[in-house]
Formats: structure tokens, C-alpha cells, sequence
């Protein structure tokens, strides 16, 4: 039998301890962020896709559904109104700040979620949660598409369905899939 004995000040047993409570405590928080959020890919936007978002947003304009989605069921839920059947287990999530100006790609993105009643240019510089599904009624390509949400303080602020082959496209959440964007 082994007996160790430690000599310990009451400073450094002190500070041990807050070390160990710390530590569990960030533990803590690092495991309830990892399980309301996961992380996604990022959104890509091709040339044709936003031209043809552009001229369909023309002739008819998109309200979007609003609602509080504090959880991974009511994501789901939320982009089941939208019209989106999606793989929950494909459910990546990641931080992403919105850029304080917009240019290129990004504006193009702005302007397709101002079209959807969403307005991003609020946001210009925010963090927010990036939230991708994996979209499982799409017609025309069984893999490759997903559903992309950007929520901030629990709300959706901005969304679209994108399709992550080479000549994908990105579309607004609403309106079904009569517009393939390809």
C-alpha cells in the first residue's frame, strides 16, 4: 500500500480549485453549444443562379415564414413550412459574422434575402449561427442540396436552398422547386 501526502497552501488549494470548476464549467458550455449547434458548409452562389433568382423575384415576391427557433426541431419545423424535408443528422452548424460591406457574391446574397423580406444589411458585422440541412425532397438531384438558415438571437434572419455541385445555384427558402436555378 502507497500513501502520497501533498503539502498544499490555502492559495494554491484555493486557485486548484476554481481551475477544476473552470474547467467543468466551459466543459459544460462547450457541450450544450455543440448540441445546439453542429457546423455547416458554406454558401455558394453561382452567376446564372442569381440572375435567374433575380428575374423570378421579379415577377413575384417572396414573403418569408418568421418564427423563434431556439431548437433543432423547430429548424426543422421552420423549413418544413418553408416546403423542406431535410436529414437531421446532416445538421452542421458554425459561426459566421456578416461582412460590414457587402460586395460581389455577398450582395448579390443580400439582395436575394431582401427579395424573402429578410434584411441583412441590419446585421452588417453581427455574428450569427449558420445552420445547414441536407434537403431531402429536391427533385432533381437526390444529393447536393441544402437548406442554409443564419439566425441571430433565436431568430431566422436569412435563408436558401443551394445546390453544392459545380453548376449549382442558390435559391430563395420559399416557392417550392418549380425554379432548379441550373
Amino acid at each position: 500500500m502507497f500513501i502520497v501526502t501533498a503539502k498544499l497552501s490555502k492559495r494554491r488549494l484555493i486557485l486548484g480549485l476554481a481551475a477544476v470548476c473552470a474547467v467543468l464549467i466551459g466543459g459544460r458550455m462547450a457541450v450544450q453549444m455543440a448540441a445546439d449547434t453542429p457546423e455547416p458548409a458554406a454558401v455558394q452562389t453561382s452567376a446564372e443562379g442569381t440572375a435567374q433568382e433575380a428575374d423570378q423575384a421579379e415577377d413575384e415576391q417572396q414573403e418569408p415564414v418568421t418564427a423563434e427557433v431556439k431548437t433543432g426541431e423547430q429548424r426543422i419545423a421552420y423549413l418544413a413550412q418553408c416546403g423542406w424535408e431535410v436529414d437531421e443528422s446532416t445538421c452542421v452548424v458554425q459561426e459566421v459574422i456578416i461582412p460590414s460591406e457587402f460586395s460581389g457574391n455577398y450582395q448579390a446574397y443580400a439582395e436575394l434575402q431582401a427579395r424573402q423580406g429578410f434584411d441583412l444589411e441590419a446585421l452588417k458585422g453581427k455574428r450569427v449561427k449558420q445552420v445547414t440541412y441536407t434537403v431531402t425532397n429536391w427533385p432533381d438531384e437526390k444529393e447536393g442540396v441544402v437548406a442554409n438558415l443564419l439566425i441571430y438571437k433565436n431568430r431566422v434572419v436569412a435563408g436558401d436552398i443551394t445546390s453544392m455541385s459545380a453548376d449549382g445555384f442558390t435559391r430563395a427558402l420559399t416557392g417550392g422547386t418549380s425554379d432548379s436555378g441550373s
